[in-house]
């Protein structure tokens, strides 16, 4: 397949992303990270990104605004009523709409599937699954339109793992974990670093999560050629540089690592050394009020980033909504590397077409694999600033909305429930590219013949074991404003990638703005 081809087939698939210019000169020395204060791609890579106007909380729904105040004196969890009862009493299938957006390929078609089956599985509740937009973004400001007029909005409501705060203020989400409860179902069947990111005061407020973190792709034809060993990936930013530059000096690559220049990474690589974005725990204890992210070692990062760019080993593009640049950097072949959401595998695979074999792309790539294509694809855990794998779970989050009637928010969480179901779980895995987020799930021969058989498995895998050993109490910022705190945070990376204002002055900005922000929020 030459290069157009691939170029075509990557603009025609549906490609997602969380919220370009580059610059080049001549290599002038690196600036190393420090440690922190506190212990592909192929023929046409693509897929479903992560992104993430606000106000304060309105009072609408069922429950107060403000959901935060969900624990008692004593630490118990004083949670609403699940009304189960009221499907019982249904003398008629209860019909309820999601919304969804920010799915595309075979990340849609999973849920469309998921609809589908079960429908047909039962027949107390239909559920119609509506697409609002080809990313996330998308849904949330139509659920920000309607919230003000609950009859408009949907019984569920799939959105980005960053709303999760500005849901749980608005009032208008029945927490899951209050069904769970009242339906047997045992929270604990549930990988911790998932259950820890969308709990909120020890409530669990989603009934099923899409979780994805971000990883390395790289092209291990580039790395043979570049004399680096391509089954074993750069694990460390310190090292991704090192092999950005062997890949240049090696004529490899113009601009090795491919990067979107991209808030989400930034939360991580300070997550990952134990520094919080936000105060309370990263929002964690208590709504945030003041930011945190403002450090010197985000200043240090933020200089590193941009020495690899000044460098020429980095390839910058801005985080534009449905962007594709990054991609095609990889396609085009000048870039070797790039970092992205470990749903990408799945688009991936999809766009191989059958090239080349699981296990060429895995661990037994050799020099006769050059002679098949230009572009192996490899997967690698997230590069850090310390270590790799330093991930919290991000992704997309099921909500039930409490602005239905009792028996469709029974409703809600019988579908919800369905996809808990480890076979469904599963499904979401093996062809929806997202992490398993149901334990069991984990050991099922089918998908631990998944990882070694499949291109998409072989990727997947790195992602998988780095949920597995994240840490539960490192989850991610908890934040109520979050488009408003993120288009700060955003502005300040490409500020520095690609205005050249000085790491220091664009976060004291960006810090500003966000304690703004918060202020606002918090009706101060």
């Amino acid at each position: 397949m030459t290069t157009s081809e691939r170029t075509a087939m990557l603009r025609d698939l549906d490609i997602q992303g969380p919220t370009g210019s580059d610059r080049l000169t001549e290599h002038q020395g690196s600036r190393p990270l420090r440690r922190g204060h506190r212990a592909v791609w192929s023929v046409a890579a693509a897929g479903a990104v992560l992104l993430a106007a606000c106000g304060g909380p309105p009072t609408s729904g069922d429950q107060e605004a403000g959901g935060r105040t969900t624990v008692a004196e004593g630490g118990d969890s004083k949670l609403p009523d699940c009304p189960l009862e009221a499907l019982e009493k249904a003398t008629a299938p209860v019909k309820i709409d999601l919304w969804y957006g920010g799915l595309g390929g075979s990340t849609q078609a999973t849920m469309e599937g998921m609809a589908k089956r079960f429908n047909e599985s039962q027949d107390k509740v239909v559920v119609t699954a509506n697409n609002q937009g080809n990313a996330y973004q998308e849904v949330l400001r139509k659920y920000q339109a309607a919230s003000p007029r609950p009859q408009q909005l949907p019984q569920v409501i799939y959105l980005e793992d960053t709303a999760l705060g500005e849901m749980v203020d608005k009032g208008q989400v029945l927490p899951a974990e209050a069904c769970m409860k009242a339906d047997g179902y045992d929270t604990d069947q549930l990988m911790p670093a998932a259950r820890a990111e969308f709990s909120v005061d020890g409530v669990l407020w989603p009934g099923y999560m899409n979780v994805s973190t971000p990883m390395l792709y790289f092209n291990k034809v580039h790395f043979q050629k570049a004399g680096l060993d391509p089954n074993d990936p750069p694990g460390t930013m310190e090292e991704v540089r090192a092999a950005a530059q062997k890949l240049k000096d090696a004529g490899v690559s113009q601009k090795p690592l491919s990067f979107k220049a991209d808030r989400w990474f930034f939360e991580t690589w300070l997550t990952g050394i134990g520094q919080d974005i936000v105060n309370n725990d990263n929002g964690r204890e208590g709504p945030a009020t003041e930011a945190s992210f403002n450090t010197p070692e985000a200043a240090e990062l933020l200089g590193f980033l941009d020495q690899m760019n000044s460098d020429g080993l980095l390839n910058a593009f801005a985080a534009t909504e449905g962007s594709i640049d990054h991609y095609l950097a990889l396609v085009s072949e000048q870039s070797s590397m790039v970092i992205e959401t470990s749903t990408a595998s799945t688009t991936i695979r999809d766009a191989l077409g059958g090239q080349i074999t699981a296990a060429e792309a895995g661990i037994d790539f050799d020099q006769s694999v050059i002679d098949k294509a230009n572009l192996v694809p490899g997967g690698g855990p997230y590069p850090g600033i310390e270590s790799p794998g330093k991930v919290f779970a991000s992704g997309g989050a099921f909500y039930i909305l409490n602005t239905g009637t009792p028996a469709e928010q029974a409703a809600s969480w019988q579908f919800l429930k369905f996809m808990l179901q480890p076979e469904n779980a599963r499904e979401w895995h093996t062809n929806g590219g997202y992490l398993p987020v149901v334990k069991s799930v984990l050991d099922e021969e089918e998908v631990q013949t998944f990882w070694d058989t499949d291109v998409a498995g072989v990727l997947l895998k790195n992602a998988v074991d780095q949920l597995r050993a994240a840490d539960p109490d490192q989850a991610g910022p908890l934040i109520g404003p979050f488009p408003d705190y993120a288009e700060a945070v955003q502005g300040a990376f490409e500020a520095v990638l690609f205005d050249g204002v000085e790491p220091a002055a664009a976060l004291d900005k960006a810090e500003k703005s966000v304690n703004k922000t918060l202020s606002d929020y918090n009706g101060n």
